[in-house]
Formats: C-alpha cells, sequence, structure tokens
C-alpha cells in the first residue's frame, strides 16, 4: 500500500463539544450522536462516507492509533458505519502519555519502520500539543500530520488533503 493513515477517535471522528460543530467550521452539514462504551460519540455521516471510500482504495490502509484501541474496531465502527472493524489496532502503554515515550509515538515509530509505507498521515488532536511527535515527523519527507481542533474533529477540508497526499503517494510510487 502506499499511504497508511492512523487513525485516533475522540477529537477526530468524534467532535468533542457540548453541541454539534456547525458547518461552518467543518464543512459537513449533519452531526449524528451515539453512545458508545459509555460516551456520547458526535460524528459527521458524511466524514464517515469518506473515510469508508478512503479505506476502500487499494493503495491506502487504515489504522486504529487511539486509546479506544479494540474497541474502536469492534465496538465504535459498527455503531457509527465506519468499515473499520477489520483495521488494524496499534497499541501501546496507555499511561504513557507525553513526550518522546508517547505510546502513540512510539507505535507509530515502530510501525512505520516494520511497514515503510511510501507516505504517511497521521491524525490524531493531541499531536500539536506533543513536540516530540512534531519533531519526529518535521523530520520524515513521508510523514503528514493532521492535529484537528477537538471541538470540531476532522474537516472536510481535512479529509481533502488526506486525499492529495494519497493521491500524490500513489503517483510517485
Amino acid at each position: 500500500m502506499s499511504t497508511t493513515i492512523y487513525l485516533d477517535v475522540d477529537g477526530v471522528i468524534n467532535a468533542i463539544g457540548r453541541t454539534h460543530p456547525e458547518p461552518k467550521h467543518t464543512g459537513f452539514p449533519e452531526y449524528k450522536s451515539v453512545m458508545a462504551n459509555g460516551y456520547q460519540i458526535a460524528y459527521a455521516p458524511e466524514l464517515i462516507t469518506m473515510l469508508n471510500a478512503l479505506a476502500a482504495r487499494d493503495d491506502v490502509t487504515i489504522k486504529w492509533l487511539t486509546t479506544w484501541e479494540h474497541d474502536a474496531a469492534k465496538v465504535l465502527s459498527p455503531l457509527i458505519g465506519l468499515d473499520g472493524a477489520g483495521w488494524e489496532v496499534l497499541t501501546g502503554d496507555l499511561h504513557q502519555w507525553g513526550g518522546p515515550d508517547w505510546w502513540k509515538l512510539a507505535a507509530i515509530r515502530a510501525d512505520v519502520e516494520a511497514t515503510s509505507p511510501a507516505a504517511v498521515v497521521w491524525i490524531d488532536d493531541d499531536i500539536s500539543l506533543e513536540r516530540q511527535a512534531m519533531n519526529w515527523a518535521r523530520n520524515r519527507d513521508d510523514v503528514t500530520l493532521i492535529s484537528p481542533f477537538a471541538k470540531y474533529g476532522l474537516t472536510t477540508e481535512d479529509l481533502t488533503k488526506i486525499n492529495r497526499v494519497a493521491n500524490e503517494a500513489t503517483v510517485t510510487a
């Protein structure tokens, strides 16, 4: 596969806020809410459609990189219509937050080293708070970071960027 997308849940698929985001902020006209593992999940059905289209591409692999771990695939995906039940789940020591030992940074580094994708898209609302993660990405030409504002989650603009990265990786592969 040419592009690997590493996907978080909260603040990315799940827009975290008291109310659903307005279309002017995200580009998505509608949000729905479901309960999963005792948490309210606010998501845009159009976002799910776009993620499913990305996942259906032969040149794209999506992997879970979230504290939801296997529940993202087993519990959340079926509830919101995301075809993520079969996606690989990266795991780690959930107690390692921040800095060079952040479990997500360790997991993505190990996976990228083992799989050598042509392009990497790491989507996590916490990346912008993690200097070591940003430095790791800056030192690599093949990594694109997307750190959405947690209140809005992914936007249509973000999905346009992700598709552009995947398309460019396919052309250069």
